[in-house]
């Protein structure tokens, strides 16, 4: 079905938006700097102080070939309380692929205006991005959370994106907050596979997001230098573990723009298994702290005291196919979190735990 930028605003009002092919809606116009220019794909806007959207279901619908100006592909946005947007298909756009936003005045009472208690689960999104229709630059997300509280992230997969799934909020006084992104797959991507914090002192802050049980592969293709994993400022007490990180030859491992503030640290690092494809490990920063060695960074930062720099030998990754061959080092790497945080079922939606214990990377070892 083809819907047009307004159809669709109406129709995701209701309750559900099941099965729908949205595609080819453009914004074409060329607007002053500074101006807005937006096209939506699917938009749901929580205007309401009183009366939350709510019970809100997103799934099965393929959103595709968009120019979007400044706008999003699919969005949640402001008093939106209870929310599953699970397994569309979305690519081939010109900017955010899924994004759950907060603190934009959508709603007229700031304690409502942000989108929150939702899952974001099995989409594919890939062949996004903002260059050449935004300026020159890869600023565009696959997923992004911009505001938004108690959100669930879990198996999807996020590829050929500028940045894979980023946690952050625009708006100085707000915060993304008690964000668990597991589970998911992320790869090739044109800037960082996974990005924090807020982007320069202007914005809010990133603060309780877990990011755990992931597969990162070879990002930042386009060498913008923020590695696997960009953190950039105003975070605390986020935490990185039971991923595995493949860092392709034209980068690092990660960016780290700022440090921990009042003493509260910034973001836990451990139970992760790393592989530099170059046979160096190009570190990068932590708390805005450079390291030209990996013993220098152990030894400094506290950090990725349990985790192993090893092949974590997937099956075909060349293929696409990043499943863990028996016996990988990835097999039992990672730390048992519990369920609340590690989900029951990997990005295959097999058993996360077994025996009590949990692989590294986003599927579970076949044995």
């Amino acid at each position: 079905m083809f819907l047009g930028a307004y159809e669709s605003w109406v129709l995701a009002r209701i309750s559900s938006f099941f099965q729908n092919d949205v595609h080819h809606i453009e914004q074409n116009f060329k607007v002053a700097k500074g101006q807005n220019a937006n096209g939506f794909g699917i938009g749901v806007y929580g205007t309401s102080a009183e009366t939350p959207i709510s019970d809100l279901v997103i799934d099965g619908n393929q959103v595709h070939h968009l120019k979007t100006g400044n706008s999003e592909s699919l969005v949640v946005n402001g008093n939106v309380s209870g929310f599953r947007i699970t397994k569309n298909i979305v690519h081939d756009n010109s900017n955010i692929g899924i994004d759950v936003i907060g603190f934009e005045h959508t709603a007229p009472d700031p304690a409502v205006d942000r989108a929150r208690d939702g899952v974001v689960s099995e989409n594919t999104v890939y062949d996004i991005t903002s260059r050449g229709y935004l300026g020159d630059a890869p600023n565009s997300d696959g997923i992004y959370v911009d505001g938004g509280t108690r959100i669930l992230i879990e198996r999807n997969i996020v590829h050929d994106v500028d940045y894979g799934i980023e946690m952050a909020s625009e708006h100085r006084d707000g915060d993304t907050s008690h964000v668990i992104a597991r589970n998911n797959l992320v790869y090739s991507c044109h800037a960082s596979g996974f990005s924090i914090g807020g982007y320069d002192l202007k914005r809010g802050r990133t603060e309780d997001v877990m990011i755990v049980n992931n597969t990162i592969y070879k990002n930042d293709t386009a060498r913008t230098g923020g590695g696997e994993f960009l953190m950039q400022f105003y975070m605390s007490r986020n935490v990185f573990k039971n991923n595995i990180v493949v860092v392709g030859e034209h980068g690092k491992l990660m960016m780290s723009r700022s440090g921990p503030s009042g003493g509260v640290p910034t973001v836990s690092i451990d139970h992760n298994v790393y592989l530099f494809e170059k046979g160096e490990a190009l570190i990068g920063s932590f708390d805005a702290k450079d390291f030209s060695n990996l013993g220098e960074y152990l030894k400094n930062t506290g950090n990725d005291a349990n985790s192993v720099f090893a092949d974590p030998e997937f099956v075909d990754p060349r293929s696409g196919d990043f499943h863990l061959k028996a016996n990988s080092p990835a097999e039992n790497r990672g730390k048992n979190l519990g369920t609340d945080f590690v989900g029951s079922v990997d990005l295959d939606g097999r058993p996360r735990v077994k025996a009590g214990r949990i692989d590294a990377g986003c599927y579970q070892t076949p044995n």
